[in-house]
């Protein structure tokens, strides 16, 4: 992934993070869980209504490429959103998002 890639897709997840918290009429799954199985990473939600995916942070080793997220597959609750990265760069499960 690219630099400028990787800026454009911060761009995208805040402009929807904006967007979906300033919404009355989103709703939100409930009992929500993240993990890491090895190089899988997953996001569980139990309940509640709307869609959601698991959200990671990759980290380059280069601190000049910096960071950039990478999100799952949109799922509905009682399902398990899951994204294994392509590449072998370092990362941690940061949480959901709503999609």
């Amino acid at each position: 992934m690219t630099l400028p890639l990787a800026t454009a897709l911060t761009t995208v997840l805040t402009s929807v993070a904006l967007f979906g918290a300033a919404s009355p009429a989103h709703a939100s799954p409930t009992g929500c869980t993240t993990g890491r199985d090895g190089k899988t990473a997953w996001a569980y939600c139990s309940g509640g209504s709307g869609n959601y995916a698991v959200v990671i942070r990759v980290t380059h080793p280069d601190p000049t490429v910096g960071s950039w997220p990478e999100v799952g597959p949109c799922v509905s609750p009682g399902q398990r959103s899951e994204y294994t990265p392509y590449h072998n760069i370092p990362f941690t499960v940061t949480g959901i998002t709503y999609c």
